[in-house]
């Protein structure tokens, strides 16, 4: 069976620190390796990936530089389960990951607006195009479509925004529970239940919340997300740990591409600009290092993560008991 190739956009929104880019290259780079590792895991697993074989083809674009995929080098048409990607690096593009940023998805950045603008054009207009972020990816995302100005012609079911998060930094390896009817959809999910959480790096002090006017409007009634959105779950600090809309979006708050040595690196350099105390980012490594094995991968749920993302971009999301996420079928409700 000829193998289908999956054209993954990555937007770089930022450069890592120097000891980082040494070792693993650009954020873009550091996708490209574990996307194509988990295409490779997941063509042992048929059983996983019904639609045949797949592999991985990731074009970079600097976003901070304001370089963004053309829209006429966007996928217009369904991708069919069987179709082999003809044409090489140039085919249409399927899938666009936005990247972490030490940015806030709120800075009054001319690139942060293009970036904006643009996730709301890819949405509105290129359905067959799927959306996926990490950390700030997943803000921004959440800021362009389910902002307060994220429809000019209809006002907004439900209004979130991006935040300084009251509870500070949550940082390294934290329980995440995710929503059964999410994991349901990944194979490569199943194994985190609430007895075992979910586990992959965090660094982040923004999250995605409702706006204190919606809050105020539900009173003591808890802001929902707009059908067919969920979040797909949680941890003791941060209520929304990644979005998704059955074949069109995917967010995860936490990074599967970093391990131990990318985010201990990262959470040191922050620490550097934002004049943290020596205690603190100790404190912070501990927490980092929880998922460290000496001498071996680390224990955590990274290439899951990656798997699922991989499921994502290839359309086999939403095939549950006869459903079609994205196919224009009734999907499952979600929590």
């Amino acid at each position: 069976m000829a193998q289908r190739k999956i054209h993954v956009a990555v937007l770089d929104a930022d450069i890592p620190c120097l000891s980082v880019y040494r070792a693993r290259g650009l954020y873009s780079s550091q996708f490209r390796v574990l996307l194509q590792a988990a295409a490779q895991r997941l063509n042992k697993t048929p059983e996983i990936l019904q639609t045949g074989p797949l592999a991985v083809h990731v074009t970079a674009f600097d976003a901070v530089g304001g370089s963004l995929p053309p829209l006429e080098t966007l996928r217009t048409n369904p991708k069919s389960p069987a179709e082999p990607h003809a044409g090489g690096p140039l085919s249409p593009i399927d899938a666009i990951l936005i990247t972490g940023s030490a940015s806030s998805a709120y800075d009054d950045q001319p690139w942060i607006h293009a970036m904006q603008s643009y996730i709301q054009t890819v949405h509105t207009h290129y359905p067959n195009v799927k959306l996926f972020g990490s950390c700030f990816g997943h803000q921004i995302i959440a800021q362009a479509l389910l902002g307060i100005n994220s429809n000019s012609n209809h006002p907004p079911t439900s209004t979130f925004h991006v935040a300084h998060s009251s509870a500070g930094y949550e940082m390294g390896i934290q329980p995440i529970t995710l929503q059964p009817s999410f994991t349901a959809r990944f194979p490569p999910l199943a194994r985190a239940t609430a007895q075992n959480p979910f586990r992959i790096q965090l660094i982040h002090g923004d999250a995605v919340v409702p706006t204190p006017e919606a809050q105020a409007a539900a009173g003591q009634t808890k802001v929902s997300l707009p059908a067919p959105w969920s979040s797909i779950g949680s941890s003791a600090q941060c209520a929304i740990q990644g979005l998704y809309n059955p074949g069109r979006v995917l967010t995860y708050q936490g990074h599967f591409e970093f391990d131990t040595f990318v985010n201990g690196e990262l959470a040191q350099e922050f620490g550097r600009r934002a004049g943290w105390s020596a205690s603190v980012i100790a404190e912070y490594l501990e927490l980092i290092y929880r998922s460290r094995v000496p001498g071996l991968e680390d224990d955590d749920d990274a290439k899951a993560a990656a798997e699922a993302v991989l499921l994502f971009f290839a359309g086999e999301d939403g095939d549950l008991m006869g459903c079609g996420g994205g196919s224009g079928m009734i999907t499952p409700p979600l929590d």
